[in-house]
């Protein structure tokens, strides 16, 4: 893609590197899909070492592969299944891409941090409750090729608590 007057002065610290903005949408969707495969180390592989992520945004900022894996790990153990709503959206310079996503999960074992800070009613079943959040991811490509920033937007009216037949 050309740009009038050259590529946006964003782009110009990145050096000669300039994310391919398909390559870049792809990550997003492969995030999924290795979430979903419950492929952690697999899904590590995406990003940076020194990856930035916040999920949800507002949450406060975590950093590195460590925590990234703790994070994943507590969600992977919810059995969670992330499904893109739409193909994702990229920029132009390439190096970001969103993408809508459902997450559906357990919500044992983190449906009661939720309840007890409000945002729904503790379910009549736990063992058998899921969790539905509806975020957008935005993701970050750096100069090494790797995913180096995520944040995931979603509040509590995104989260809905399904039981019996809503399931």
């Amino acid at each position: 893609m050309s740009w009038p007057g050259g590529l946006p002065a964003a782009a110009s610290f990145l050096g000669d590197f300039l994310p391919d903005e398909a390559t870049t949408k792809e990550m997003a969707l492969e995030h999924c899909r290795r979430v979903n495969a419950g492929e952690l180390e697999e899904l590590l592989k995406l990003y940076a070492p020194a990856v930035r992520f916040e999920d949800p945004v507002g949450s406060g900022e975590r950093i590195g592969h460590g925590a990234l894996r703790s994070h994943v790990r507590n969600a992977m153990a919810c059995r969670v299944n992330e499904v893109p709503v739409a193909e994702p959206v990229g920029s132009p310079t390439g190096r970001y891409a969103a993408i809508e996503v459902t997450s559906t999960m357990n919500y044992l074992p983190n449906g009661p941090l939720m309840a007890r800070t409000g945002v729904f009613a503790p379910p009549g079943d736990p063992e058998t409750a899921r969790i539905r959040i509806a975020c957008v991811m935005v993701i970050r490509v750096g100069a090494d090729g790797l995913i180096d920033d995520m944040r995931s937007y979603w509040g509590p009216s995104d989260v809905f608590l399904l039981e019996g037949s809503d399931q």
